[in-house]
């Protein structure tokens, strides 16, 4: 797919509601998968979201948990099986048969479909993996930069120092702090973004308070929500003024968003 890599223009907090596609459109194709993101983007969404690991070999795939059994019919940890060896999985059957054939993408082709106008949230996941900070941040930071699109790129993650080295890295790179309720309890929002360098917080549709919104915003950050999956969740978070709801059903909240305004 063609694209000149203009800069997505993300509003300032508050302006205007953003629908992000978890993991594509978790809810109507297999997550993290090529399908799942052209559906999200058909279905007109700001941005998509999906989860990175390492893969034996150092390649960053798009896949949320440590072992693949899940979403795939191939066995084992990520990070003990090369990237040759995952692209014989079939990661859509699981799904449905009609994605029967789609294979785990690399982050790399993901970046490389997205048209100029998405932009893409890279939650970062190194639980579990023993090489997690072997050169991973140092990686990631290369394939964004390659990618000619760190302007329209946001990396999460609940791997705070994770998060705290990239930004030692590059500063300018924007990244979102993931809100862990048991480590974060206490915190708000603008100091765990301020510990990390992180421009933006984001937490569950559950754990979202109007004090985090408030602070958030007084300190200029941008707040997104995951878990948002019914017009009744829609409604009660942006009755919030958050920033951005993350989506399994993308098609469903643009269009009741659009409705909306319309």
């Amino acid at each position: 797919m063609t694209q000149n890599h203009e800069p997505l223009r993300v509003p300032v907090p508050g302006e205007r509601l953003l629908v992000v596609g978890h993991r594509g459109s978790a809810g109507t194709a297999p997550e993290n998968t090529m399908a799942s993101f052209t559906v999200a983007v058909e279905a007109g969404v700001d941005m998509v979201e999906l989860d990175v690991r390492m893969t034996k070999d150092f390649h960053f795939v798009v896949m949320h948990d440590r072992r693949v059994d899940r979403t795939t019919n191939g066995k084992g940890n990520v990070w003990e099986l090369t990237l040759q060896q995952m692209r014989f999985f079939d990661a859509g059957a699981w799904f449905s048969p009609r994605f029967q054939g789609e294979r785990v993408p690399t982050l790399r082709e993901v970046m490389d479909m997205l048209p100029a106008h998405v932009g893409l949230n890279i939650e970062v996941k190194t639980d579990g993996d023993p090489r997690s900070a072997l050169a991973l941040e140092e990686s990631l930071m290369l394939i964004v930069r390659e990618g000619r699109m760190s302007g329209r790129i946001l990396i999460s993650s609940f791997d705070h120092r994770h998060l705290a080295r990239l930004h030692r890295l590059d500063p300018e790179l924007r990244l979102g702090a993931l809100y862990y309720p048991v480590r974060d309890l206490s915190k708000t929002p603008s100091r765990i973004a301020r510990t990390v360098g992180a421009s933006a917080f984001i937490c569950s549709r559950t754990q979202l308070r109007r004090k985090f919104v408030d602070d958030a915003h007084t300190h200029n950050l941008f707040i997104g929500v995951y878990g948002v999956n019914s017009l009744p969740h829609l409604m009660n978070v942006h009755g919030f003024g958050v920033d951005a709801v993350v989506t399994d059903f993308p098609e469903k909240m643009v269009r009741a968003l659009r409705q909306r305004r319309g």
